[in-house]
């Protein structure tokens, strides 16, 4: 996603494959698509998909709940499925920093949102969350999914295997621009109740063993995409690749690094 609907966004295609491939590991990392304490035996229930992407999550929950109507939203339809089927869902180009038109407003039981965590800076945090609260019905539920950047930290088989190109990309997901502030993930809770949500669950979920190398290379293609995309100020180019080599020979050598998402889930009042 971006932050100005002015231009076209185009992204490439691997990072469409990522975004998938990361919907994947955050599914079965959670084991849910939407939290089990939010009710969805209801006969009707509608859903708003906020940052959808790809709109994975939004197509794969309709699935599983045919009992929904599902809007995901997004800047750009650039990562909209050109293949999706699925007749209860139904996909906007929308700013999710902006203001809903009325038509949404007030419309869903349920609002998911995820992985916002590399646009939004702390001031940046309340101005979304009332966006997003304004889409939800009164007694309506909230489901934001983040990683927790300062709980990123390296794992090796070995503690004394040197892991310098490790320790950096840490350092990178706590800080990756000297502007960038990512207290509001852990104030998440905090935040939902000062904007008036009862707090329904706050979740913590390890990447399993399992899934460690995966959602490492996951990283590794995140960094190449940088270069792709063109991204202002990330860097030289050559110095991420050689950056990214670096990262795949420790990797190679069995060391990861482990990370904490959280979920937490608030609900409006009646």
């Amino acid at each position: 996603m971006a932050t100005q609907t002015e231009d076209k966004v185009a992204y490439p295609i691997q990072r469409t494959f990522r975004l998938n491939y990361n919907h994947l590991l955050m599914k079965e990392t959670a084991g849910y698509l939407i939290n089990p304490r939010i009710p969805t035996s209801q006969k009707e229930i509608r859903i708003a998909d906020v940052g959808t992407g790809t709109a994975a999550w939004a197509l794969e929950t309709a699935a599983k709940y045919p009992n929904a109507t599902i809007h995901g939203f997004d800047i750009s339809d650039e990562q909209f499925s050109p293949l999706y089927t699925i007749s209860n869902v139904r996909l906007v180009v929308h700013d999710c920093f902006k203001e809903f038109p009325a038509e949404f407003v007030e419309q869903y039981d349920v609002v998911h949102a995820r992985f916002w965590l590399c646009l939004v800076n702390n001031p940046d945090a309340p101005v979304l969350l009332k966006n997003l609260m304004s889409l939800l019905k009164p007694g309506g539920y909230l489901q934001w999914f983040e990683p927790l950047a300062k709980s990123v930290s390296v794992w090796k088989p070995d503690p004394n295997m040197p892991s310098p190109a490790l320790d950096r990309h840490c350092k990178i997901w706590a800080k990756p621009k000297p502007y960038t502030t990512y207290e509001w993930v852990e104030q998440l809770p905090e935040l939902f109740r000062s904007h008036g949500l009862t707090s329904v669950a706050t979740d913590r979920h390890l990447i399993g063993d399992q899934f460690r190398a995966m959602w490492g290379q996951s990283n590794l293609a995140g960094y190449l995409d940088l270069v792709e995309e063109n991204v202002e100020g990330v860097g030289d180019a050559n110095d991420i690749k050689s950056f990214v080599r670096k990262l795949e020979e420790e990797m190679k050598k069995g060391a990861s690094f482990d990370t904490t998402f959280l979920c937490v889930v608030g609900r409006k009042a009646l």
